[in-house]
């Protein structure tokens, strides 16, 4: 596959300026959106026009605003054969009463006979496709395709409108850093427009009348947006109005033809990184350092109850805290997504064969054997979330809904998570009460670990196996005729449909839990030989084929949501479908499986920051000194706002299919992930305020999101601003790195990027 890039080329028209190139054109329509912080609006064209012998266009107006502001925009317009690059210096000549202005552009496209449902977006970590996996014929999230997002939740700096039919694809990028922010202050979060110093513009599109149009503005705007509360009401900021030059920047759009929306993100993605430089970042911390960093911090939390305390004597690792703090929040032991407790155990066992420390093997397999022994059912159920305390299982509050767990009452939940998400999530949480089951994500990333564990102890219990097998078998029973599985189960084995909101509102969304099986079946059948577990894998692999990478609708990978719907576009459920399909590729040389591995790849790269955002000096992130490169968002809800650590588990598959494909670019993505993601690990030298070496947050935020400000003693990321962590340590990011970084050694036997580049790309 690939994407035809002519040279675009642009023209004076009656109209205004016309971008042309053999894939398309772009109509430059209303070069000129002056917005006031008084509510004054004002679109116009260009006064004059002049092209030099290079053929550079330069056109300018001259705009009184009718206060006594006049600015002068200057436009400099040049095809470098690839796209135009469109500098803009707006100047003040005069300041009149305003105080605050912001200047933008609109460019449409012209594509014949073009219709709205035509079209497929792309804005990183935001919208995928038409972000519409409800079928519902409206966009899931902001419930409008009208969106415009500021630069620092915007990873790649640029976004497309691609017209499915003809494959003409239009994109805007934004080529000028941004160099500095100052923060938003909660008087300013509720005034909702308010006057800022600050680099951070907005690019954005929106359908019109069968076309689309691209946006741009300086400072940002959001018509709709989740950053204040929970309705989507807009926001944006105006730079202050002096006399000199207000705003200089360089633009870019291009117009070329793709295969199909994959190719599309890929071609932009891989441009960006060309044009912003980007380079891999040094965490200042070695990969051999974190991991044992890491390693540490997850004995401190292993804790085995006795038989006096419990006659079962559970054992797990109790990660979850503040890390301003250390304290553990509660007592559960959730096996899977965030708590993760056998992922733990497999890599504390890796850790014990690497430093010959035998404690650390020997409770390893105390928490493995208390899971086959009392978390599994003879039908191969696994439950989730054990409590120790009251011995029983419970249900569903993983994630941000942990808190729940912990709440006597519902003022106590507004307390933990504030009074929006409390407001949002009370009624679903409400009927999971009464509901008893378990993710499938969750009881896969249970015996999946279990199954790595068997194979690599040197001491391998059999029960564990036999767990494995009587998993496999349930999956075997569950498996729909259609090769898929739902995303939770009851534990009689029938699938969970209801809340809607919660486990899905279509057969796509209900099952995306096919994602997560086929790296079990994969290793049960090498274990034990038996096809029909191939079989099944071969089955959910043209499942998620074609519901899932063919119309780029990755969803379904968290378990968790802040509100409006659970199961949503996200990046981790494009890396456990990408690493679905690589291990069914490994085991049956399939290239079909691998070619969906690789498309599923190259959409997940769209989810990596290519720059470092700017933070206010004054946050947590600006004083660590952080860096946003080579971090992954995390569902579209938050779009680029929120980056969380869950990649770090997947740069070996990553890499991994980068050998098999002989793609490099790919695995130069892995190497940013691996080295970008170690950037908030406390270390001795750079603790963040944290406790102790080896916390790394859940989350930090590049942005606003949900910030409204709201009293709450665990915040995750309500309360929260840019430059903030979202004040939660749990099992997931610890085990989910040393995941990741043992992957990497045992399929090139080296962690080093350069080496594995020179051993596979030659």
């Amino acid at each position: 596959m690939h994407t035809q890039t002519d040279s675009l080329t642009p023209s004076v028209t009656d109209a205004g300026v016309l971008l042309t190139s053999a894939a398309g054109s772009l109509n430059w329509s209303t070069p000129i959106i002056i917005d006031t912080i008084d509510g004054h609006t004002v679109r116009t064209g260009y006064d004059t026009f002049d092209t030099d012998d290079n053929g550079e266009l330069t056109a300018t107006a001259r705009v009184e605003l009718g206060e006594g502001t006049t600015l002068h925009i200057t436009d400099q317009l040049r095809s470098d054969g690839v796209g135009v690059l469109i500098h803009r210096i707006v100047r003040v000549e005069r300041a009149g009463t305003t105080t605050g202005v912001r200047v933008g552009f609109e460019a449409r496209t012209t594509v014949d006979g073009a219709s709205d449902e035509d079209w497929e977006y792309f804005i990183p970590s935001t919208m995928y496709n038409r972000n519409d996996t409800d079928g519902d014929g409206r966009e899931d999230y902001l419930g409008t395709y009208e969106q415009e997002h500021r630069d620092d939740k915007n990873g790649i700096l640029a976004m497309l409108a691609r017209h499915g039919s003809s494959g003409a694809t239009f994109s805007v990028a934004r080529l000028t850093l941004p160099q500095y922010d100052n923060g938003v202050t909660p008087e300013q979060l509720v005034a909702r427009s308010f006057v800022q110093q600050t680099d951070i513009g907005s690019l954005g599109l929106a359908p019109h009348s069968g076309q689309t149009s691209l946006r741009g503005a300086y400072p940002f705007t959001e018509a709709h947006s989740f950053c204040l509360d929970t309705d989507g009401t807009g926001w944006g900021a105006f730079t202050p109005v002096a006399v000199g030059t207000l705003i200089d920047i360089t633009y870019e759009v291009r117009v070329t033809n793709s295969e199909d929306l994959t190719t599309a993100i890929w071609d932009l993605v891989q441009h960006q990184r060309s044009r912003l430089e980007t380079k891999r970042p040094d965490p200042g911390v070695s990969l051999e350092a974190a991991i044992e960093h890491r390693q540490l911090l997850t004995q401190l939390y292993y804790r085995k109850w006795t038989a006096e305390e419990n006659a079962k004597e559970p054992a797990g690792y109790l990660v979850h805290f503040s890390p301003r703090v250390g304290k553990t929040a509660g007592s559960l032991l959730e096996f899977g997504f965030s708590g993760d407790q056998a992922l733990l155990a497999y890599a504390q066992l890796r850790w014990s064969q690497r430093t010959g420390v035998r404690l650390y093997a020997d409770r390893a397999r105390s928490v493995l054997d208390f899971f086959v022994t009392h978390c599994q059912l003879d039908n191969g159920f696994c439950q989730g979330i054990f409590d120790p305390i009251n011995d029983e299982f419970t249900y569903w509050f993983t994630g941000i809904l942990m808190p729940f767990q912990y709440a006597e009452n519902e003022e106590d939940v507004r307390r933990y998570v504030g009074e929006q998400i409390a407001g949002a999530l009370m009624p679903i949480a409400r009927e999971l009460r009464g509901i008893e089951g378990n993710y499938l994500r969750t009881m896969c990333e249970s015996i999946y670990p279990l199954i790595l564990a068997y194979q690599a102890d040197d001491q391998p219990n059999p029960a564990w196996l036999h767990a494995a097998e009587k998993f496999g078998n349930f999956l075997l029973n569950t498996q729909a005729e259609d090769g898929s599985w739902y995303r939770a189960y009851a534990p009689d084995g029938a699938g969970l449909t209801s809340p809607a909101a919660w486990f899905g509102a279509s057969d796509k969304e209900l099952k995306s839990g096919t994602i997560f099986p086929v790296p079990i079946l994969v290793e049960l059948h090498r274990i034990t030989g038996d096809e029909r577990y191939l079989d099944a894998a071969r089955k959910a692999a043209t499942f998620m084929t074609e519901q899932y990478v063919e119309p780029v609708d990755y969803i379904g990978g968290l378990n968790d949501t802040t509100h409006i719907k659970s199961v949503k576009g996200d990046a981790v459920g494009v890396m456990f479908l990408m690493r679905s399909l690589l291990k069914l590729y490994e085991a049956t040389a399939d290239r079909a499986h691998l070619d969906a591995a690789v498309k599923a790849a190259k959409v997940l790269c769209s989810w990596v920051y290519l720059w470092d955002v700017p933070f206010p000096e004054d946050t947590l992130l600006g004083r660590a000194g952080f860096r946003s490169t080579g971090w992954g968002g995390c569902d579209v809800i938050a779009s680029g706002t929120y980056l969380d650590n869950e990649f770090l588990e997947f740069t070996g598959d990553l890499a991994n299919i980068a050998a098999h494909a002989g793609d490099a670019a790919l695995l130069d993505f892995a190497e940013l992930v691996q080295y970008g993601m170690q950037m908030a690990l406390s270390t001795p030298e750079n603790d963040h305020g944290y406790v102790a070496p080896g916390i790394q947050c859940e989350g930090i935020l590049t942005s606003y999101w949900l910030s409204r400000p709201d009293t709450t003693e665990f915040s995750g990321a309500v309360n929260k601003v840019k430059g903030d962590d979202n004040d939660t340590c749990n099992a997931l990011t610890n085990g989910q790195a040393a995941y990741g970084l043992y992957d990497l050694l045992d399929s090139f036997g080296t962690a080093d990027f350069a080496a594995i580049k020179a051993d596979r790309f030659q």
